[in-house]
């Protein structure tokens, strides 16, 4: 792949950073991978896909602004006329006034409907000589949102979205392409399970658990990230099954633990809804302390304990008592 990128692209950056598994059939970025910066960026303080995650969980979304609309269409009509480093500067610049999430509509709705002046050859000849040469992060997510639109049946240009996806700050747009592909679902989970922050986040709402090696996966492994487990408690919750399995007679220490793990995490609505989303959450908690009272006592997680009884005090007398039989049993 090194022979077809820019020397100090992003996707130059992403792909030498790339570690095979021990059995080598599959890769992931190391630990603490982060993407560099240009000298404008001023992104430090923030993880890649941060800024992008905090606005679609916490941000009310605005229409693009009359000013980003005349960049972006100045764009896209340099793009039509394959005016390749005009189209570069103006992306560049409409980067710095709307980030990419908050405009994918606009950008696509433009390009769908000026199919005359824009054509489909222009646009993908542009979205990809941008995906591989671009150090601009807002300039490589237009070019995905573009790919987007179009079906490229090309090996070696999904192995490079593989990649790509890799990277926190554009599993999100990759997975809007891989959402079109025949495997769409085997490539989320993937991509799921080998990053470890934003991009985690975003897999996991867009996988569909539909074969039990993923709902096990929820389970044990899905609220794992580096960001905050309360943004994906509630599809791993429900992806799991693990409503089923609290209720079941034969729930092992082990299926318990990860139970508590997701509790704790439903349990903290401050990023989003957790508990106050599942329907009879009052009694999915019952449920567990009642578990809980049979379990060994290694199993029981007085952190879990101690954020329940917070949570209910004063607002259900019958779990702050479990909770209290279970600490002083």
């Amino acid at each position: 792949m090194k022979s077809i990128l820019s020397d100090h692209s992003l996707m130059d950056a992403i792909a030498n950073s790339v570690i095979r598994d021990k059995d080598g059939q599959d890769s992931h970025l190391p630990e603490g991978f982060r993407l560099p910066e240009l000298d404008n960026e001023k992104l430090s303080k923030f993880a890649d896909g941060a800024i992008d995650g905090i606005f679609i969980y916490h941000t009310d979304h605005q229409p693009i602004s009359e000013e980003a609309r005349d960049v972006l269409i100045k764009a896209m009509k340099a793009v039509g006329k394959g005016n390749r480093d005009e189209a570069k500067k103006l992306f560049e610049e409409l980067g710095t006034q709307a980030r990419a999430i908050s405009i994918i509509d606009d950008l696509q709705q433009y390009i769908l409907s000026h199919k005359e002046s824009v054509s489909v050859d222009s646009v993908v000849k542009f979205a990809l000589y941008t995906l591989y040469n671009t150090q601009d992060r807002e300039s490589l997510k237009f070019a995905l949102s573009m790919l987007e639109l179009v079906r490229l049946d090309d090996d070696s240009l999904k192995e490079t979205l593989r990649i790509l996806g890799l990277s926190d700050e554009f599993t999100l747009f990759v997975i809007f392409i891989m959402q079109q592909w025949e495997n769409a679902n085997e490539e989320i989970f993937r991509l799921a399970r080998k990053t470890t922050g934003w991009g985690r986040i975003h897999a996991i709402e867009r996988l569909i658990p539909d074969t039990p090696e993923i709902r096990e996966w929820l389970l044990r492994e899905g609220v794992h990230n580096s960001v905050l487990p309360a943004y994906s408690a509630l599809n791993c919750w429900e992806g799991s099954e693990a409503e089923n399995l609290l209720f079941s007679s034969d729930l092992s220490p082990e299926n318990f633990s990860y139970i508590s793990g997701l509790i704790s995490a439903l349990l903290d609505e401050g990023p989003c809804p957790g508990i106050s989303e599942i329907e009879k959450g009052e009694e999915v908690i019952k449920a567990y302390l009642r578990k809980a009272k049979e379990m060994p006592a290694d199993c029981i997680d007085g952190a879990v304990l101690d954020r329940i009884k917070e949570h209910f005090t004063g607002v259900d007398g019958e779990i702050t008592s479990l909770v209290s039989q279970i600490i002083f049993r």
